[in-house]
């Protein structure tokens, strides 16, 4: 009797916590559960692969009505333009800063000295390495049910951005499209709310199958490299993100506070676009972007504006110098920049983007990629932080776009209501 009643009172307990709570416990009890059990702990792998393939259903739906929703909201096509320079650069120039700290950064702290090279051959690659004429040509999908099909996130971003054009022209007859768009947009969000409330559990299981899986001693020889990307990725939020802030008389406290269970889901899935509904949700709801400036900029992101992404790099390639004994010039960092923004901008689209894409920026300056099979064994861990920072950069873009559009609604940004603030970012099945 007792045992039923203590039961029922944990239960109850679980019940209380909020949305964003209950993720924190599935977190931190998942690395509990895979430090404690080791690998038996990857029984619960399913489980988490369950998880991960529901809110990849997500994906194409919620990228695609969110940007034809947002292209709906904006009749101006002079806005439309200005609003996307400004974005693109944006970006660009937060990509630069990004990988340029990932490679000072590294050099300091220079992981991959005393590693040796993998035997074999030095320059194979699981898959092919797309060039940037490749990349350019396919954005623009030549059948849009196949980009639908095969996930390709930039060709479904470019085939929602025309056809909300083309029904903003169409005009009065384009009308009851517009509406289909925007009703369809509600159930997709009622869908994204479904599989959200599961998010505690598919978090513990993918959290204790990758604690079990790797533990803690067999990452020590590459920990420097892990804690180098942490590290980077900090640093890039404090002194971009928080620093510019400050200067835009913004508090970046309430920034990243707003951000709170969007960090928690992009660290827990390291999926940017699976991200995606928390993230809008942070965004309107407890930072005030208006949903115009948040449905169109924040799906656009998750395939064009990657710091996390950029810093990863820059700090991998450093990695694999070092380890091979090479000495980069200065020509050669400034080349490896060039190259992570410009394949990093177009990597959306491909499948295991990160890896791909590390060897072409290797590429670029001569390096082998010996180097990316050891990299690719902390893949997840180095995911998780990297793919946070991406979030907090599309959020941050975001917000910057807002407040120059005057679209930022400022008493919202402000509140410290906690509970208003954490619970809206999740969405609620009820």
């Amino acid at each position: 009797m007792q045992a039923v009643t203590k039961r029922k009172s944990i239960f109850s307990f679980w019940l209380m916590l909020r949305p964003w709570q209950r993720i924190i416990a599935g977190l931190l009890l998942g690395i509990a559960v895979g430090l404690i059990f080791g690998q038996k702990a990857t029984c619960l792998k399913p489980i988490g692969s369950l998880f991960i393939n529901a809110i990849h259903m997500m994906i194409a739906p919620v990228v695609f009505t969110a940007i034809v929703c947002a292209i709906l909201t904006i009749h101006d096509p002079q806005k439309m333009r200005r609003v996307g320079l400004k974005t693109i650069l944006l970006y660009a120039v937060c990509m630069v800063v990004a990988a340029s700290i990932g490679l000072g950064v590294g050099t300091l702290i220079a992981p991959g000295h005393g590693l040796h090279p993998l035997p074999g051959d030095p320059n194979s690659l699981p898959n092919a390495i797309p060039s940037l004429g490749e990349l350019i040509t396919n954005i623009i999908p030549a059948n849009p049910v196949s980009a639908f099909a095969n996930g390709n996130i930039m060709q479904i971003l470019a085939f929602a951005i025309i056809l909300g054009i083309a029904i903003n022209m169409t005009g009065e007859k384009g009308q009851p499209v517009a509406d289909f768009f925007r009703s369809f947009s509600q159930v997709v969000f009622k869908l994204t709310a479904i599989v959200m409330s599961f998010a505690p559990y598919g978090i513990f299981a993918l959290m204790a199958w990758v604690t079990g899986e790797f533990g803690m001693t067999a990452l020590i020889p590459l920990m420097k490299l892990v804690a180098t990307v942490y590290f980077c990725c900090i640093l890039h939020c404090l002194i971009v993100y928080a620093g510019s802030l400050v200067v835009m008389r913004l508090n970046p406290r309430h920034f990243f506070k707003g951000a709170v269970d969007a960090i928690l889901m992009a660290f827990s899935t390291s999926s940017s676009a699976a991200t995606l509904p928390v993230t809008m949700r942070c965004a309107e709801e407890n930072l005030g972007i208006s949903k115009g400036i948040s449905g169109f900029l924040l799906p656009l992101g998750t395939t064009l504006n990657l710091n996390g992404l950029s810093l990863y790099l820059g700090v991998a390639t450093v990695f694999a110098a070092n380890m091979y004994g090479v000495h980069l010039s200065l020509v050669q960092y400034v080349t490896v920049v060039v190259s992570i923004v410009l394949t990093s901008m177009g990597a959306g689209g491909v499948p295991g983007s990160a890896i791909i894409v590390m060897g072409a920026v290797m590429s670029s300056v001569g390096l082998p990629l010996g180097a990316i099979p050891l990299i690719a064994g902390v893949d997840r861990l180095n995911d998780m932080a990297q793919t946070t920072t991406n979030v907090l950069g599309d959020m941050y873009a975001a917000l910057v776009i807002a407040k120059s559009e005057k679209e930022l609604n400022t008493e919202v940004y402000n509140s410290l209501n906690d509970a208003t603030e954490m619970d809206a970012a999740i969405p609620s099945v009820e």
